[in-house]
């Protein structure tokens, strides 16, 4: 029989520590007793708390001292967007704790696929903490390393929406640990697979690293948010004998004689009954029986096609038979590319060598993606080069009307210089259909000021929001307005004749129109939309 010695250890501490509070209860009470008090309820959440799970030192970083005085916004540089049409995507510039932070004011549980390509930590400039790069001598290097990405998880899953999935691509340096993190955020009964990637074929040959074992592949952790929701996997049927030649009630379909030959040893009394009104012809009797008839029925699956009853066959109802490219775990490099092809990709698009080695290829990502429904909307936080845009857009060639959410920091102008470039010039040389807001992550002071000292300077920023989760733009927009003031409100109505085209309005939560200005409003038929309130709160710690 097995001892949990640190459960043993862990229930005797439990008993010291109400041993303690009981005698300081006792004892005359001031306020060094319920100082006391509180330290021993921290202490004892800490005992009681994880049994098992990864150990690591948590750190706060440079944006935490940031956030502790200042609320983020975004801020949209009008200058780079980019108007082509198509739906709305976003890129975000800044640091993907602020900006996750705001995502959860416009696509709380609205994401249907999290794509991320983190920081590996391998030592070699690659992993940058509090603006310097940690290296293989940094005794905290894995420990900041788990703390930066678990804070950034735990946000993401509340984005995913309860049938959404997340995809980590990680190498083996912190791939275990990762594997922890997931199973503690999103739980470990919702892990659905390990995926690798063959990004390299190019062995090392010189020196003595020839001689070792050369790893070839990465991994991809896949995660539902909710295993029992998630939907089936999208995936390419392969052709088959198959065929639905005719136009049934439902759809595309076959239709089927459900009578047979009533001679001999094939008769059947009992197999001659009216279905829709309708009885076997003359020496046939049908094949299925009365309540496998009443079934068809009920279902819309028996026709009578000139004259004769048939049976209607649909895809869905032959799934077993039809056959399909399965999503397999591994993406091998002659289907979705290298490290090296999503490097010549960039360069090409960027006429320039960028100089990274790390790029991932788009049809990697275009692979994941196409299994997922082509309306969805795609979150990447740690976008990079911009590959999961370029997939997106690539996609939507089916006239898919995917959506994409990109944010990076701009580290060495990469965001300005390569991810939105790579993007704009993708839209412009394939004559894509897409548009693009850039934002950039800001700032608004609010240590030792009251709500109402800086409520005026959030509100500035509430535009960006209401554009962001409704993916529309009011820039030069007739047909929709924003309206955060009770004097905007008076405005409008004022100039309401000048407003033909003004179909919505979105209206802040706090402006209350009268009882005429409801009126001249219902009389246009333009449609109020409330903001909602948290648009423009600060937000909760």
């Amino acid at each position: 029989m097995s001892t949990n010695i640190s459960k043993i250890h862990r229930e005797d501490l439990i008993d010291k520590i109400k041993t303690i509070r009981m005698h300081i209860a006792k004892a005359e009470q001031d306020e060094n007793s319920a100082n006391l008090l509180g330290y021993l309820s921290e202490l004892e959440k800490e005992v009681k708390g994880r049994k098992y799970g990864l150990v690591f030192e948590e750190h706060r970083e440079t944006i935490d001292e940031i956030m502790d005085t200042h609320t983020p916004v975004l801020a949209e540089d009008k200058e780079l967007f980019i108007d082509n049409g198509g739906l709305m995507n976003i890129l975000i510039e800044g640091d993907n704790m602020p900006a996750l932070e705001l995502l959860q004011k416009t696509h709380k549980a609205n994401v249907d696929l999290i794509y991320i390509d983190p920081p590996y930590n391998t030592g070699n400039k690659d992993f940058i903490y509090d603006d310097s790069f940690v290296d293989v001598k940094d005794g905290y290097k894995h420990s900041k390393w788990c703390s930066f990405m678990e804070r950034r998880l735990q946000k993401a899953k509340t984005l995913l929406k309860d049938n959404g999935v997340i995809f980590i691509s990680i190498n083996d340096y912190e791939l275990a640990p990762l594997r922890i993190i997931c199973d503690n955020i999103m739980g470990e009964n919702n892990f659905l697979g390990q995926l690798t990637w063959e990004s390299t074929t190019q062995p090392i040959n010189a020196g003595k690293a020839k001689f070792q074992l050369q790893k070839k592949t990465e991994s991809i952790l896949c995660f539902a948010k909710n295993k029992n929701k998630k939907s089936e996997f999208l995936l390419t049927e392969i052709e088959t004998e198959l065929r639905y030649p005719h136009k049934g009630r439902f759809g595309h379909c076959r239709f089927e004689i459900i009578e047979k030959s009533d001679a001999g040893a094939y008769n059947r009394e009992t197999m001659k009954f009216p279905i829709l009104g309708v009885l076997p012809r003359d020496g046939k009797r049908w094949q299925i029986g009365a309540e496998t008839a009443k079934e068809l029925e009920e279902l819309g699956k028996i026709e009578i096609i000139e004259g004769v009853v048939k049976k209607a066959i649909y895809p869905e109802d032959e799934i077993d038979k039809r056959k399909f490219v399965p999503f397999w775990s591994h993406f091998p490099a002659n289907m979705v590319g290298t490290a090296l092809n999503g490097k010549d990709e960039l360069n090409k698009i960027l006429n320039r060598a960028v100089g990274f080695d790390t790029v991932k290829p788009v049809k990697l990502l275009m692979e994941i993606i196409s299994h997922f429904p082509n309306n969805s909307t795609i979150l990447d936080f740690f976008a990079g080069s911009g590959t999961t845009g370029h997939a997106v857009l690539n996609l939507n060639k089916d006239g898919g009307k995917r959506k994409f959410i990109l944010c990076t920091n701009n580290q060495n102008n990469i965001c300005r210089d390569i991810t939105y470039e790579r993007i704009k010039r993708v839209i412009e040389s394939e004559g894509y259909k897409a548009s693009l807001k850039y934002h950039k992550v800001d700032f608004i002071p609010i240590e030792d000021r009251m709500y109402y000292e800086y409520a005026d300077e959030l509100l500035k920023h509430t535009r960006e929001l209401v554009e962001l989760e409704n993916g529309i733009n009011f820039t030069n927009n007739t047909k929709i307005a924003i309206i955060l003031t009770d004097e905007e409100l008076e405005e409008f109505i004022s100039n309401i004749d000048e407003q033909k085209k003004c179909k919505k309005i979105y209206l802040g939560h706090d402006v209350l129109p009268s009882g005429e200005q409801e009126l001249t409003l219902k009389d246009r038929k333009i449609k109020i939309n409330i903001i909602p309130d948290y648009y423009y709160k600060e937000l909760e710690a």
